[in-house]
């Protein structure tokens, strides 16, 4: 049923299952002990109402051999003082134990899990770095989180509770046969006899389990990709006003995962019925057994049968003594004839004989949720890994040269990026690679980089082949620098420090880089002088020196708080600081503006000249080559020219096209006989401040309040509440009753009558239990369930209506992995309290109330002392438990949170992860926060298991207290013993629904902080209320006097934009340029209402933006921002984003394909699309990864030219584009302000975009 892997990963595994498995055992001896103990001390009751057979006349088989208790004196029915002792110190000592035993058993449990969840929590870490980036490939990044999240919490409960149970539920049966069997035989048969019965059906469902447990958790992870996939682009669908209908295809996801659920579920509860009914069932039968032979034992005295004690006593030894002890502490087995006393013992004992197997049958769930997760993971652990070599390079610290000798490369679709691809690019040397997007060039670099393996002909470094070279060797020897290279969440002086060796981060000195000789005085021997140098060279240190912080200001998750040119310059600066032999820079510089993109540049052309560096620059900008020792053209996957740039530009080839088309994007403005722009010179404000994101303050609910929004969420549902609870309730009643009826059966034999009923009624009562628990469990469970998943799914539509509220400025910041978890994990961490909550403390009160009434019937005292107990064990003991574990939730739920952010942020990182040779140290970083998880688990299974232990205690000095109140009792007035020993039979079954809630702090800890989050959340105020009405026609927009800092910026910061005024035409195209970090997109954010100046108004035809209605506004505005964001589905999905569902819906197929068509052909991608074997339905991957980065940026620009907005607003919407293509673009951008009459603000570095505008704005400082 599991993987036997799971006993290997971790050490010591097997012994400490072994261990709790041992103390659960010790502790169910303890529980016999102390039953039986209580039995003795009531045996002198027992004995007066039903006396030995030995003691009767004549009486016929079937009659009952009664003593008129009228007629019994109070001091008979005591116990002698030294019997007293006795059983006394034997209760004491079995109460002791079982506490030790339920302490330590609790802490064994946890101890395994944890071991195994940081065993598969590391290796699965460590799985996802030997497979690289090709990980996408095989499986999500929201699989990857989850699984490394949720999936390895699932073996919690697999260790703690359903293992031990496993092998517990066979030793428990056995040894509670080996008990009642002196007692008589036939009864521990009869129940052994059930017990595999309950065996049987546990293996039947849980064949046909797996299978539907598959799908169940496949469905769970599929929600959550579809979570993070629309999370990550909530920016875009919010744009495009496409947001409600991410949401809807959500709440079908989540629909459809609570009908798949619910399936599941059916099949346990099939398994619970029927296995409720053959454990009550089987109880009833061997209590009916027992019941028959007590009727029969006046037949023959000393009847019993066969005696493991008596047989003892015939022989000499030890054995004897033992032989002895046992008919002296059990002298109504043992030998003897089966008397009230051995009876009741059996009615005790029969239900210890079914718990562990229907417990076994209740943490069926919980085991295969586990075992499922468990799969995957393993599944992922056996993926084949790229093939790297052992070979590695000198370390002579010379560059080497990189020779590409016929290279191929296909994709694992079978699309070929690179076919004949032949150059090389000599050591010491800047070579630059240029080409239209789509033709191979960021193939060529990843190949050199070992981020994609599996090439054909010949790729070398250094004369070595890279495919046989070690990824160590190669990290050390390459470093690759991309369009959105990544930055951690953290600090800037934690990136940093990424490139520099390990030993130099740890000792905090080191040899000055070569890259940073004469940059820096002496100060450049400590790192923090290497880090400002290579801040200086690329251009950024001014910025770091802007915020308080410097060095340690924050990154946010996906460097939120810097704009799209500070994010690569200082992924530049890092990759300066690796200080490897060859730079690949691949439109590094793509969001740069144009004056620190030429001080960049010389950089990077000294890299070559002065430090001798082998430089590889891929680049769309054709200047940047001029300067190159060597460019290389490649086109369609084939290198097809190659030599300097005055070589090239004498052979009128591809290369004089591509350079040449630079004319082509100038001559567009007189193309459309358009005078040239007007240039404007406004002030804007100073870098953006960085400080933590504002977030919404922590939830401060009290348990209370949670609880009360709780059930107002559920409110609607309460009629289905009520039946699940009404059922329960009877349920329970079943349960109790049974053994009662028992007990009430045989002292109608003994001829004493308990509430006027007859054996043959009590018998009946006993079956009608037996038959009732089974059907009520199903439909109290059946309900519960019911209820929870409907609960659960508008949990998720409601917490995901409010990340739209916030989005997109409130969200930005924000780490995606805990967005994620509160989704998923969090939101069914709920279910602890809708399904296995609300139901149980309504069954608790119900029941109490009914088995009240039920004992004051028999004894008035009784009916109180069973109010003080359910008091104590239902109340007091959960309010003491809730209070040392209150702190616990929250710190696991925000902990967990926290680990899923690191794991997306890694992931999302990998590849600078292991080309900067941090994968060991980022795995530690994973390792420790699941040590931390594992202390606060650990000290929550501390608390749990000593609570759990003093309930137990306490239960135990309740029975024992209710034992001497009935011996007192009765000693008073011997004629209410049969009522006084029913009552403790009822009162000694009746804490089951108590003690249920005594265990709920435990539960609920986490769940309450989960609903806190999630509430959290949902409270939130947005960072603008959309509650304008007004609809104007589009006739221009305006800033005035405006005045904007983004919130949590220092007092001391200069605001982004001051005094700031624009005034956008109805027509026409706005050109916005000036420097990285001066406001330009946060101008556009404040055009698109993301935020409300703190001063001065946004204006939209006249009407401030806070009045327009959001849809509407939505309607007439588009915009494409740095970072173009596909969807993980097919490019035809991706394009009808821009698109209203109503057009999707009536449009004929065919007319809908030619908008499409028509939008990619402006974006200069048709000619791709249509060369692809699926056109529009190719699977662009996640987050668009199997595209090119120029390809991304024209699908989004397509999708754009669809809306057809009255305002359109661009951000940068060529930087990643070659010039034709641009040149393409930029003349449909222009073609559709004259055409349509729309309105475009085009923000860019670029000088030849401008050409199209009919004004430009300069922002400077």
């Amino acid at each position: 049923m599991f993987d036997k892997r799971l006993f290997q990963i971790a050490p010591g595994i097997r012994r400490l299952v072994v261990g709790k498995v041992a103390l659960m055992w010790v502790s169910l001896l303890a529980n016999i002990g102390f039953m039986l103990s209580l039995v003795m001390l009531l045996h002198g009751l027992l004995s007066v109402a039903s006396p030995d057979a030995s003691q009767c006349g004549n009486t016929a088989p079937d009659a009952a051999c009664s003593t008129p208790l009228s007629d019994v004196s109070g001091s008979h029915v005591l116990p002698m003082a030294g019997d007293l002792m006795v059983y006394v110190l034997l209760a004491l000592v079995c109460a002791g134990v079982r506490y030790l035993a339920t302490t330590h058993a609790a802490r064994l449990g946890t101890e395994a899990a944890e071991r195994v969840k940081l065993a598969l929590r590391s290796k699965l870490y460590r799985k996802m770095l030997a497979l690289g980036p090709s990980y996408k490939s095989r499986v999500t990044t929201a699989d990857v989180i989850q699984s490394a999240g949720e999936g390895v919490e699932q073996i919690q409960s697999f260790f703690e509770l359903f293992l031990p149970q496993l092998f517990y539920a066979i030793l428990a049966p056995i040894t509670l046969f080996a008990v009642i069997a002196p007692i008589d035989m036939p009864s521990a048969l009869t129940m052994l006899l059930c017990a595999p019965l309950i065996i049987i059906v546990t293996g039947m469902v849980s064949m046909t389990a797996a299978r539907a447990f598959k799908k169940y958790w496949g469905r769970y992870t599929d929600m959550g990709a579809a979570f993070l996939d629309n999370l990550q682009g909530l920016e875009t669908l919010k744009n495009f006003d496409a947001d409600d209908r991410a949401a809807a295809e959500m709440d079908k996801k989540a629909e459809t995962f609570r009908v798949m659920t619910m399936r599941v579920l059916q099949i346990q509860l099939r398994s619970l019925t029927a296995m409720d009914v053959v454990a009550y069932g089987g109880a009833a039968a061997g209590i009916g057994v027992a019941l028959w032979r007590y009727a029969h034992v006046h037949v023959s005295a000393g009847a019993g049968g066969w005696s493991a004690a008596m047989a003892a006593a015939s022989m000499h030894g030890p054995l004897t003594y033992v032989a002895y002890g046992l008919q002296y502490l059990m002298p109504f087995g043992a030998g003897f004839p089966l008397t009230l006393a051995g009876l009741l013992s059996i009615i005790l004992l029969s239900a210890e004989f079914f718990i562990p197997m229907r417990q076994l049958g209740s943490f069926f769930h919980v085991a295969m949720n586990g075992m499922t997760s468990t799969k995957r993971i393993f599944a992922l652990l056996d993926a084949p890994e790229p093939a790297h070599g052992t070979a590695a390079l000198p370390s002579d610290g010379r560059a080497p040269e990189v020779r590409f000798d016929a290279v191929g490369f296909s994709y694992d679709d079978g699309t070929e990026a690179l076919s004949d691809v032949t150059f090389t690019a000599p050591a010491g040397r800047f070579t630059a690679i240029v080409g239209v997007s789509g033709s191979g060039k960021s193939t060529a670099a990843a190949l050199l980089s070992g981020s994609l393996i599996g090439y054909r002909g010949s790729l070398t470094l250094g004369g070595a082949e890279v495919r046989d070279l070690s990824g160590e060797a190669l990290a050390g020897e390459v470093t690759l620098i991309g369009a959105r290279s990544h930055l951690f969440a953290g600090t800037l002086r934690e990136n940093l420090m990424m490139a520099l060796p390990i030993g130099e981060v740890r000792d905090g000195s080191g040899s000055a880089s070569p890259l940073s000789a004469g940059a820096v005085d002496s100060g450049s021997r400590s790192v923090d002088g290497r880090l400002w140098a290579a801040l200086e060279q690329a251009r950024i240190a001014d910025f770091v020196h802007a915020q308080p912080a410097g060095l340690d200001m924050v990154i946010e998750p996906d460097a939120a708080n810097l704009s799209g040119g500070q994010r690569q310059r200082i992924a530049i600066a890092r990759a300066l600081l690796h200080d490897s032999p060859v730079f690949v820079f691949d439109e590094a510089t793509s969001s740069v503006d144009v004056e620190s993109e030429a001080m960049i540049l010389d950089t990077i052309r000294e890299l070559a000249a002065a430090h001798g560096k082998t430089v590889i620059m891929i680049t769309h900008r054709m200047a940047n080559a001029e300067q190159a020792d060597q460019v290389v053209v490649l086109e369609h996957g084939r290198s097809i020219e190659n030599g300097t740039h005055a070589d090239l530009m004498a052979a009128d080839g591809r290369y004089v096209e591509l350079y040449t088309a630079q004319a082509d994007i100038e001559n567009i403005v007189n193309d459309d006989s358009a005078a040239a722009g007007q240039r404007h010179v406004a002030a804007s404000g100073g870098h953006r401040g960085v400080a933590e994101d504002e977030a919404a303050d922590a939830a401060t609910l009290t348990t209370w309040q949670v609880v009360g929004r709780l059930l107002k969420e559920a409110s609607p549902l309460t009629r289905l509440m009520v039946a699940a609870s009404v059922s329960g309730s009877v349920g329970h009643l079943a349960a109790t009753f049974l053994p009662v009826f028992g007990i009430v059966a045989g002292f109608a034999l003994a001829g004493h009558p308990v509430w006027n009923m007859g054996v043959g009624s009590a018998l009946a009562g006993m079956i009608v239990c037996a038959l009732l628990r089974g059907a009520t469990r199903y439909v109290e469970q059946y309900l519960n369930h019911n209820v929870a998943f409907h609960l659960l799914a508008l949990f998720r539509s409601k917490t995901f209506a409010s990340l739209r509220r916030l989005a997109p400025a409130k969200l930005s910041g924000k780490g995606k992995g805990d967005l994620i978890a509160m989704l998923t994990t969090d939101v069914e961490l709920l279910e602890i309290f809708f399904a296995h909550t609300i139901s149980p403390v309504a069954i608790a009160a119900t029941t109490t109330v009914v088995y009240t009434i039920a004992i004051a019937t028999l004894n008035p005292w009784m009916a109180l002392m069973l109010i003080v107990s359910h008091l104590t064990i239902g109340i007091i003991v959960p309010k003491f438990f809730a209070t040392g574990v209150h702190n616990l939730g929250p710190a696991i739920r925000g902990a967990a949170g926290r680990l899923d952010d690191v794991m997306l942020d890694d992931m999302r990182g990998l590849d600078e992860i292991i080309r900067f040779g941090r994968g060991e140290e980022r795995a530690h970083g994973i390792e420790e926060r699941t040590r931390a998880l594992w202390r606060d688990h650990a000290r929550l299974s501390r608390i749990n298991g000593r609570f759990a232990g003093i309930g137990g205690l306490l239960v135990f000095l309740l029975m024992g207290i209710t034992t001497v109140l009935a011996l007192r009792l009765a000693a008073a007035n011997p004629m209410d013993i049969p009522s006084l020993v029913t009552a403790f039979v009822l009162l000694v079954s009746s804490f089951g629904p108590t003690l249920a809630l005594s265990a709920l702090p435990a539960n609920l800890t986490q769940t309450f902080a989960a609903a806190r989050r999630l509430f959290g959340i949902m409270d939130e105020t947005p960072a603008v209320a959309e509650t304008g009405t007004a609809t104007p026609e589009y006739d221009g927009m305006r800033l005035d006097h405006v005045a904007f800092s983004y919130p949590g910026a220092s007092s001391g910061t200069v605001p982004i934009l001051a005094d700031f005024n624009l005034d956008i035409p109805r027509h026409g195209i706005l050109g916005v340029q000036g420097p990285s970090g001066r406001g330009k997109s946060t101008m556009l954010k404040l055009l698109m209402r993301y935020w409300d100046p703190q001063s001065g108004q946004v204006t939209l035809s006249g009407t401030p933006l806070p009045d327009v209605d959001a849809p509407h506004r939505r309607s007439i505005q588009a915009m494409m921002s740095q970072e173009t964001h596909l969807f993980d589905g097919t490019i035809r999905d991706n394009l009808l984003i821009a698109l209203p569902q109503s057009q999707i819906e009536s449009a004929q197929p065919d007319i809908l394909d030619a908008r499409l068509h028509e939008a990619l052909s402006k974006a200069s991608v048709l000619d791709l699309i249509d060369a692809l074997p699926e056109g529009l339905n190719t699977q662009v991957g996640e987050l668009g990864d199997r595209l090119s980065e120029g390809e991304r940026q024209r699908i989004g620009l397509a999708r754009v030219f669809l809306r057809e907005a009255d305002l359109i607003l661009f951000d940068e919407p060529t930087s990643r584009l070659d010039a034709l293509n641009e040149a393409i673009i930029l003349r449909s951008i222009r073609r559709m302000a004259i055409d349509h009459g729309s309105a475009v603000v085009l923000v860019s570095h670029r000088e030849s975009a401008m050409r199209i505008a009919d004004s430009v704005l300069v922002l400077d400082a």
